[in-house]
């Protein structure tokens, strides 16, 4: 297993709304998990998370490699903040030997300020929220069929109600990612103060 860091252009990327942190998890050579997070930290705990207390690679990592997983991250507790991806790096290389890849990105979001903005909200606990925007519903629907795409061993097997309806996709991601908490919000932007404000109520996830 290997962790990549992968950067746009040559200049360092600093943490902030712009920037995204990617985690993408593999296993017999097909992409079992990959989502976004707001600072290389929040990702190094995900990634430790869903490695150890998670059904994700389910085969893969048994009860004694999960521990061995959980072991090495907390050796490394003094590298949580200060050095994350180097945590990521040595968990990836622990997972080696059961076949499972650990991919991290870190890429620059494109800042423009588009008229709406059509949004899902993953509150994963207290203080860990994901926030990801859209410039169309159909993008967004989009982006959760592919997040509700990946826990399915093959692909295309998502219901058809549910792919014709966001608010359905959204609560097939969020069973997937329990306790974890998906909520679909649309914003538009204020010309006046140049900031998003709510166009209604955050939409409910049935």
């Amino acid at each position: 297993m290997t962790a990549t860091g992968i950067q746009v252009g040559s200049e360092e990327l600093v943490p902030g709304p712009d920037t995204a942190y990617d985690l993408v998890i593999c296993h017999e050579d097909r992409i079992v998990f990959h989502d976004h997070y707001a600072s290389p930290a929040f990702r190094l705990r995900m990634c430790a998370q869903l490695l150890t207390a998670s059904d994700v690679v389910p085969g893969a990592i048994d009860a004694s490699a999960a521990n061995e997983v959980h072991e090495l991250y907390q050796s490394r507790s003094a590298q949580w903040e200060s050095a994350p991806d180097s945590v990521v790096n040595a968990i990836a290389k622990l997972c080696r030997r059961w076949g499972v890849q650990v991919y991290v990105s870190t890429t620059r979001k494109k800042t423009e300020a588009p008229a709406a903005l059509y949004s899902v909200i993953t509150e994963y606990g207290p203080g860990q929220t994901v926030a990801e925007h859209f410039t169309s519903r159909e993008a967004r629907r989009v982006s959760l069929i592919e997040r509700a795409d990946m826990f399915f061993r093959a692909p295309g097997s998502i219901p058809e109600r549910v792919l014709a309806d966001e608010q359905r996709l959204a609560a097939l991601v969020s069973a997937f990612l329990m306790p974890a908490n998906v909520l679909l919000t649309e914003t538009v932007l204020d010309q006046a103060d140049g900031h998003y404000k709510p166009s209604g109520r955050p939409l409910p996830i049935l």
